[in-house]
């Protein structure tokens, strides 16, 4: 009678630890597989400015640059309020296309080149595209990355 006790306690420890063994080894699985489908959020990095500057400037010789400086906000700024106020500064009387993640707008600069607009942002990490297009239909493109937070900081 003891040597059946015993089997029989034998073989249940034995099924017992194998269906848990399995059960934790399947669930492991499936969120190894989840982990591998979330996004992967990365600190913005700049470009690497080109130092050669004579084969741009010899490619381009007939047309003229121009550039897009945008003066607030910051990249990279932490804004409390879900509003802000995009100011920059192009060649005068460009299209300027600022896109963000809940709409797009569009504006003209002045004849100094400035321009503001106020923009909608949406909690959390926003991607803003800015695009200015001149009057000789030049293009310059800059991604600003502003994070919309209400948490307080101390």
């Amino acid at each position: 009678m003891i040597k059946e006790l015993s089997l029989a306690v034998l073989f249940g420890l034995l099924i017992g630890f194998g269906l848990t063994g399995t059960i934790y080894f399947v669930k492991q699985g499936q969120a190894n597989k989840t982990k591998q489908n979330l996004p992967k959020i990365s600190a913005p990095t700049s470009a690497p400015e080109n130092k050669d500057n004579d084969t741009q400037n010899s490619s381009s010789d007939n047309t003229q640059s121009f550039d897009l400086k945008i003066i607030s906000p910051q990249n990279n700024d932490i804004i409390a309020t879900s509003k802000t106020t995009l100011n920059g500064q192009t060649d005068a009387d460009s299209l300027v296309v600022i896109t963000t993640p809940i709409k797009n707008y569009h504006l003209d600069a002045d004849s100094e080149g400035n321009f503001s607009l106020p923009i909608d942002l949406e909690v959390g990490y926003n991607v803003i595209n800015i695009t200015a297009i001149n009057q000789n239909d030049q293009e310059a493109h800059i991604e600003l990355f502003i994070t919309y937070s209400t948490t307080k900081l101390e």
